[in-house]
């Protein structure tokens, strides 16, 4: 009886095993099979998608976001390659976000990325799109409701807000865009230190999350309702996606798939489903819907 018990013991925990060993490709439970291991992959409300900026609603209660301490220094405190992405570990509680129609105040726990492959420029690995174009990278800022917790975030339609930024880059580097490429230029320093999974290392420079954004008009950008790109695939996510690209250097985001031993690192694009795609009201004519075509103020947090 015991070896039988011991025996069962063994084969749950090698499922249980399996199921979180997922990837996006080359394994088991690589992309097409996470629905197997992970239901919520397949639900109706997942994520990435494509914006049609011609179809998105334009909401004036999407107004400007308070970054909070976004311009302190010495707030990331680690860089780290756990086999899907480069993740940024930020202080505990040193960053935070609220406003832009967020109903709660929402704590920073990291930012990652999503490339493509070794040629972005021919592959580009972005996650979301606007009018169907693909940026060479995204960086995703992952935030969670301040009031919850990781396992109740999940559980409700707003326990985590992501905003989503595009990065593009080019040979010619406008002089506005120097400043920002300096930052990036040391921060993508880092990459070359954590070519393995597994690898970290800890952040010395006084980054501010400020920093690795200037360029970038925050009052403008995109609002749907959406689910985590990894499994679980929880679909507890307020998605804010910018509509200015961060620009840097074309050498910059080459670091990504060139430095690190994994690239192609994104998920595909989902249906919308009925969903709704807002607008914030500081975008124009052309990059949202008219204001006749709203009856009346949509809903955009959950419970």
């Amino acid at each position: 009886m015991m070896l039988l018990m011991t025996c069962v013991v063994a084969i749950l925990l090698s499922d249980f095993s399996i199921a979180k060993d997922w990837c996006y490709f080359g394994c088991e439970n690589s992309l097409p099979h996470w629905g197997k291991h992970y239901p919520k992959c397949n639900g109706r409300k997942q994520s990435p998608i494509n914006i049609d900026t011609q179809k998105v609603i334009k909401n004036q209660e999407l107004a400007s976001f308070e970054l909070i301490h976004f311009s302190l220094p010495h707030t990331m405190k680690m860089l780290k390659n756990n086999g899907h992405t480069v993740e940024c570990e930020l202080k505990a509680g040193a960053v935070g976000v609220r406003g832009g129609g967020l109903k709660h105040k929402y704590t920073v726990l990291q930012f990652h990325f999503h490339w493509g492959g070794k040629d972005l420029m021919h592959h580009p690995g972005s996650e979301h799109s606007l009018n169907g174009h693909r940026s060479p990278l995204e960086m995703h800022i992952v935030s969670r409701r301040s009031d919850l917790n990781d396992s109740t975030a999940a559980k409700v339609q707003d326990g985590f807000a992501v905003m989503g930024f595009f990065i593009e880059g080019d040979k010619k580097e406008k002089e506005k865009e120097k400043t920002t490429s300096k930052v990036w230029e040391s921060f993508t320093d880092y990459l070359q230190k954590i070519p393995r999974k597994g690898d970290k290392v800890r952040i010395m420079e006084p980054f501010s999350m400020h920093q690795l954004l200037k360029g970038v008009d925050l009052s403008k950008y995109y609002r749907y309702n959406g689910s985590l790109t990894t499994p679980p695939c929880d679909e507890a996510v307020v998605w804010t996606i910018f509509k200015d690209p961060i620009r840097i250097g074309r050498d910059l985001l080459l670091r990504f798939p060139t430095k690190i031993s994994f690239d192609n690192v994104f998920r595909p694009q989902h249906p919308l489903n009925n969903r709704v795609v807002y607008s914030s009201a500081a975008l124009t004519a052309g990059h949202a819907g008219t204001a006749e075509h709203v009856l009346q103020p949509p809903t955009i947090q959950g419970p």
